[in-house]
């Protein structure tokens, strides 16, 4: 691998990695350490009885390193029966966010690879997701108030980062869980890998989604200021004749962006139930309300307005 740089990373003096010990957070760790001040957190999920030295044996090894500083985060607490990869997910991004807040960093470096984006794309493919869940992961991507995930290995595989730890005589650790097809991820990359297909090829078909998503972002993002008649904190008023005039897709984003700026959490709802809903709203010749994300959609054609409340606690 030729030397990566890291445009968006100038004037941060220090930035955070998620590193698990594999070879692809190694090596991404190892990279930002060249140039940068690097805050190497690994959490222990402690769902194996040996996660604990695993997570000590890591930062034995980045402790060594110049410019690393290096933090294991535990999940403590009862862990669920079912659904335990999703929960670990959750717990883990709840952990690594907290640390860089009480740190101040503005960017959690993720390790995140072309294979990576494969497994991602035919995952939410499965689940049916739409246009911008189809155009993969993205390499810069706001993730809470004053952080951001940043993944720049994206167009790299994981044999190349292997092949950069070999190089530099980087040591990594093997997780066990990643070849256990009990877990979706480890069954798709056998599925993928028995199948011959490329992840970097299949890069290019990702980054012509990003850009159809990305354009049809700034279309609605246009739409929705030309739409705005009245704004308030929890409540948003727009001309029903402006929106009702797009192409649906179009309609659907201003909704969703409404959503979450203003539903609970800062998330928006599910594409399907949104689609269900503001296709009555697209359509509605009369008064129609809908409630969704913890908010009230009023679409009223005779007063040419569609109001967006969050509801009442």
């Amino acid at each position: 691998m030729q030397k990566l740089i890291f445009p968006e990373l100038d004037g941060q003096k220090t930035v955070a990695v998620a590193v698990s010990g594999g070879a692809d957070s190694m090596a991404l760790a190892h990279m930002l350490a060249r140039t940068h001040n690097v805050l190497a957190l690994t959490v222990d999920h402690g769902l194996r009885a040996d996660s604990a030295d695993e997570a000590k044996q890591v930062a034995s090894w980045l402790e060594k390193w110049p410019r690393t500083q290096h933090r294991i985060l535990a999940w403590r607490g009862k862990k669920p029966k079912t659904g335990i990869m999703e929960a670990a997910r959750e717990a883990r991004y709840a952990l690594l966010a907290k640390a860089c807040k009480d740190a101040g960093i503005a960017y959690l470096a993720l390790a995140h690879h072309a294979d990576d984006q494969a497994e991602t794309f035919f995952m939410r493919l499965s689940h049916g997701s739409g246009l911008d869940g189809l155009a993969g992961m993205k390499r810069v991507q706001p993730y809470a108030r004053n952080l951001a995930l940043y993944r720049p290995l994206l167009g790299h595989s994981h044999a190349d980062l292997v092949a950069y730890c070999k190089a530099n005589k980087i040591k990594w650790v093997e997780d066990p869980s990643n070849a256990n097809t009990r877990f979706t991820r480890p069954r798709l990359r056998k599925a993928l890998a028995d199948e011959g297909l490329d992840a970097k090829r299949l890069a290019k078909t990702l980054a012509r989604l990003e850009r159809a998503a990305n354009a049809l972002g700034d279309i609605a993002a246009s739409v929705q200021t030309q739409a705005t008649l009245a704004t308030k904190k929890a409540e948003t008023l727009y001309d029903y004749s402006v929106l009702a005039a797009q192409p649906f897709e179009v309609f659907l984003r201003v909704l969703r962006k409404t959503l979450e700026g203003m539903g609970k959490g800062g998330y928006g709802p599910r594409l399907e139930r949104l689609e269900e809903l503001a296709a009555g709203l697209y359509t509605a010749k009369k008064r129609t309300k809908a409630t969704l994300a913890g908010c009230i959609m009023d679409a009223d054609p005779k007063r040419n307005t569609l109001k967006i409340s969050r509801e009442a606690v």
